[in-house]
């Protein structure tokens, strides 16, 4: 087979390489650079795809890296991307198992993370599903969710509750509006319940000091 064409992509050190007239993958430039590849330069079949092999191990973790240097994923996350991105399950376990090693993929530091990034506008029930589709274990949600305190599910709940009922009429029809609110956005119903009743007591509170 025959090189055709080697274009690098963007300012990477990957490149597409094309054999035959057909695109034959991604290379990293380390590789071009030992095994000398060139446009016009042959090579069997067989040495071409131990190449391959050994490069598309050297790309998956290179990408891999990269990815997680921009985003906060789980390890699900990161294997769809490969996926995504064409390399084999063999190429994407082999990664996964190299960043493990490198303590780069932990999926309760994610869980843990996405929490705290969504906690201040969902409640744990809806977090927890999310992390379930994400790919997080039951157990590592389970955990994570056991640590969170109905005190502080109901502070939060409370600022949500109080941003949804500002200017809307005190009035059973908008109260149980309220309470539907903090339920979809994953709050327990004993919790919303009692953030409810007692926004709108001090909003009865709050009108009878005006009169």
């Amino acid at each position: 087979m025959t090189i055709t064409q080697i274009k690098r992509i963007g300012a990477t050190n990957r490149f597409h390489v094309y054999a035959d007239g057909q695109w034959a993958g991604i290379f990293l430039d380390e590789i071009l650079v030992r095994f000398s590849f060139k446009v016009g330069g042959e090579f069997d079949e067989e040495k071409f795809k131990e190449i391959k092999a050994e490069n598309d191990e050297k790309v998956s973790f290179d990408m891999a890296v990269s990815y997680l240097e921009k985003y906060v994923v789980s390890e699900k996350g990161l294997k769809d991307y490969l996926k995504k991105k064409g390399f084999s399950d063999e190429i994407i376990k082999k990664t996964i198992s190299k960043l493990h090693e490198y303590e780069m993929v932990d999926d309760e530091k994610f869980a843990k993370n996405f929490f705290e990034s969504v906690s201040q506008s969902q409640g744990k029930r809806t977090i927890a599903r999310k992390l379930i589709q994400k790919g997080v274990s039951k157990d590592i949600v389970d955990n994570l969710i056991e640590g969170v305190s109905d005190d502080d599910e109901f502070e939060k709940a409370s600022v949500l509750a109080e941003k949804f009922v500002k200017n809307r009429e005190k009035n059973a029809k908008n109260k149980q509006k309220c309470l539907a609110h903090l339920i979809y956005k994953g709050y327990d119903y004993s919790v919303a319940k009692k953030v409810i009743d007692k926004i709108f007591v001090d909003m009865e509170e709050t009108e009878d000091d005006r009169i």
